[in-house]
């Protein structure tokens, strides 16, 4: 069987979320022969709003496509780990990163990595993975994004290091 460790960044933005969960379980779902270990990132971003993870809830919305899974009969398992401390993501990183390094003391060896995230996200994910993963990770990108995404993401795209030095003092 495939070892595959599957990366869902997590958004307090619903739609946003529903498309990450979308984009990854379309691909999981054209696998064979595949043990599928969801690391689910993402805490309570506004907890004046939220009672549950970003991780609970995309594990509440991928379950309800695992039982469609089993029916197809891959012979797919999916495991999740979830990372509910994260509120950004650079924490994201940080947090998937100390456990590929607890990962590497036990026996489960992952033979290969992706992040899903959104497609106007990916810049900015892509330089936190290289500031804070030892790994290179294959990305799956979602389609969806609002009116303004881009132009926040060029707005932040401009602290990654201070959100990177911010993330590893907290």
């Amino acid at each position: 069987m495939f070892n595959l460790l599957l990366v869902v960044l997590g958004c307090n933005i619903s739609n946003l979320l529903q498309d990450r969960i979308q984009t990854a379980v379309y691909f999981v779902q054209q696998l064979n022969d595949t043990n599928v270990h969801w690391f689910l990132s993402g805490g309570i971003k506004n907890p004046n709003e939220d009672t549950i993870t970003e991780a609970e809830k995309m594990a509440n919305e991928i379950a309800k496509y695992n039982i469609n899974n089993i029916q197809t009969n891959k012979n797919n398992n999916w495991t999740y780990i979830y990372d509910t401390k994260s509120t950004n993501t650079a924490e994201n990183f940080i947090m998937l990163q100390h456990f590929i390094d607890d990962t590497n003391n036990t026996f489960i060896v992952y033979d290969d990595l992706y992040v899903v995230t959104s497609h106007f996200h990916y810049n900015r994910a892509h330089k936190f993975s290289e500031e804070l993963l030892n790994v290179s990770p294959n990305w799956i990108l979602g389609d969806l994004e609002l009116e303004d995404s881009n132009y926040w993401e060029k707005m932040h795209i401009r602290n990654v290091k201070v959100d990177i030095h911010k993330a590893q003092n907290n």
